[in-house]
């Protein structure tokens, strides 16, 4: 009697495993937010459809800070391969630039760099963990005075290619934020804010566009982040992909030198003291 109960379990959990996914509803792991509100999103499969032939100029932004620790660092950068699979990557299609950032920006790639979706993954994987501290502000404004410039493969204002940032963040930045991401989401810029873990969510909200709700992600731990995948083949890829007007930012940095960059948090208050000499 037990041996065919035991059949019947078996042959029951075998049904239930070969159910499509939408065909069942997902139990929902939960984790501790001492107290905050922490958005859930429900593993899904991948869509069938995918970014062909979408033309999109796309920086991640990757925090890097002594924050990340190796296994979460490891997370975001599987989360950036899952996000790569379903882009059409080309010259000619979306071109794909990524920096991290701690004390320093880093520019890993430009959206000139790689022709092939094969090169920009290798790039990631190469990639190495920065462990500084935490200017997000500092790296937004590289993105918008540097990594989207045409010297660093944009394309032109007048082509109307839409241009998006995802930043992924687990901390509070040492900087400020909200000026410059303001700066650049008024250029045009679609910026999609990703927080993990204790992140102030009105932090990610002064960062992100809106409506927040399409534009604001907050899940608790970097185990949780691969959730978003089909989250954002359903942005990335969707018809209805926000289409902003493109304008030029108020100063752009011309940039010379080496690939790999690093620019500090002196660096820019140097700049920033020059340009406002001049403004008088």
């Amino acid at each position: 009697m037990e041996k065919m109960l035991v059949g019947c379990l078996l042959m029951l959990g075998q049904l239930f495993l070969v159910l499509p996914v939408d065909g069942r509803e997902r139990p929902q792991a939960r984790f501790p937010s001492r107290g905050r509100h922490v958005r859930m999103y429900p593993q899904t499969a991948l869509l069938e459809s995918s970014c062909e032939n979408k033309r999109a100029d796309l920086a991640f932004i990757i925090d890097s800070s002594r924050s990340v620790n190796t296994y979460h660092y490891a997370k975001v950068k599987e989360f950036i391969l899952d996000i790569l699979q379903f882009l059409d990557i080309g010259p000619d299609v979306t071109r794909v630039g990524l920096l991290q950032y701690g004390s320093t920006v880093k520019n890993e790639f430009s959206l000139k760099t790689f022709k092939r979706k094969s090169e920009v993954e290798r790039a990631v994987k190469r990639m190495r963990h920065l462990s500084t501290g935490t200017m997000t502000g500092l790296a937004i404004q590289y993105a918008l005075n540097i990594a989207f410039s045409e010297a660093e493969g944009a394309r032109p204002l007048r082509e109307n290619v839409p241009r998006i940032i995802m930043i992924v963040t687990d901390g509070r930045p040492q900087d400020s934020v909200a000026e410059v991401a303001a700066k650049a989401r008024n250029t045009g810029i679609l910026i999609f804010a990703i927080g993990v873990g204790q992140v102030d969510l009105n932090t990610l909200k002064a960062i992100g566009s809106e409506p927040h709700k399409d534009h604001v992600f907050l899940v608790a731990n970097f185990s949780q982040i691969e959730s978003l995948t089909s989250v954002f083949q359903n942005k990335l890829c969707s018809k209805s992909v926000p289409h902003l007007s493109l304008r030029p930012p108020s100063f752009c940095a011309q940039v010379h030198g080496q690939r790999e960059m690093h620019h500090s948090l002196e660096d820019y208050t140097y700049i920033k003291h020059i340009i406002t000499q001049i403004q008088k």
